[in-house]
């Protein structure tokens, strides 16, 4: 059992130098969990799309605007937003760093773009 992510084993990916994500592979059952940080919009057009999962942000650091529930949110540090499946969004931030925790464990397959 594994009890410890060092961060040099986490994995991160990222797109067009706007967002940069960092996810912690801990063995969870029925959420996954890891943080984002977010420079500009993401997505840099359009809407993102989880169509099977439900999404928690909590706001580490920074302030930002979050769209999701057909409406724009001013966010800052301690604040938490719920993302539910099939609910467009997009992020847009200056150095905004969010912990994610999706249920079901977050998977590509499942997360769309919408123009």
């Amino acid at each position: 059992m594994k009890y410890l992510i060092r961060k040099n084993e986490v994995v991160t990916s990222g797109e067009h130098g706007v967002s940069k994500f960092s996810e912690y592979n801990l063995p969870f059952n029925h959420f996954s969990t890891g943080v984002s940080e977010i420079h500009g919009r993401y997505p840099t057009t359009g809407f993102d799309v989880d169509t099977e999962i439900e999404a928690a942000w909590f706001v580490v650091a920074g302030t930002g605007t979050i769209f999701v529930g057909d409406r724009e949110h001013l966010v800052a540090e301690g604040d938490m937003v719920f993302v539910p499946p099939n609910e467009k969004f997009w992020i847009a931030g200056n150095h905004l760093k969010l912990v994610v925790t999706s249920s079901p464990p977050w998977n590509a397959e499942q997360h769309k773009h919408i123009d």
